[in-house]
């Protein structure tokens, strides 16, 4: 994918999202480009980033925000989910810390076990986007 194509695809994604929101969370690695991207398109002003790594078979976060979340609408934001796991635990994170999450991404695997609140499609193998 090349970036005009990315950023098409960005437009379709920013038009799904309904509900205004108060704070974008993109998912580093892969969501860190859609993330910003989005937030310009929805005039959202405050970004946060989570790291979720694999460690064994268990995903954690190994960043924190420290900002109050309570009652803020919060957008998730990730690039493709493969089988949905680091987007289940940032989201379960940010409503611990009483946030209203949704959800977003470009694409899922059929192997996903979480689906998103928006996304634009489905995949069957990865692709590479022109930030990588």
């Amino acid at each position: 994918m090349n970036w005009d194509a990315f950023e098409k695809e960005i437009e379709k994604l920013a038009t799904r999202v309904t509900s205004p929101m108060d704070v974008i969370v993109p998912i580093a690695q892969g969501g860190l480009t859609p993330g910003r991207m989005l937030a310009s398109k929805l005039h959202v002003k405050m970004i946060y980033a989570l790291t979720v790594i694999k460690s064994g078979e268990q995903r954690k976060i190994v960043t924190t925000i420290n900002d109050e979340l309570k009652n803020k609408n919060i957008l998730l934001v990730e690039d493709i989910l493969e089988t949905g796991e680091s987007m289940l635990i940032a989201k379960n994170y940010l409503e611990r810390k009483g946030a209203k999450v949704q959800t977003v991404c470009l694409y899922t695997m059929p192997q996903t076990t979480f689906v998103p609140d928006y996304y634009l499609g489905k995949i069957s193998s990865l692709i590479s986007f022109p930030w990588e």
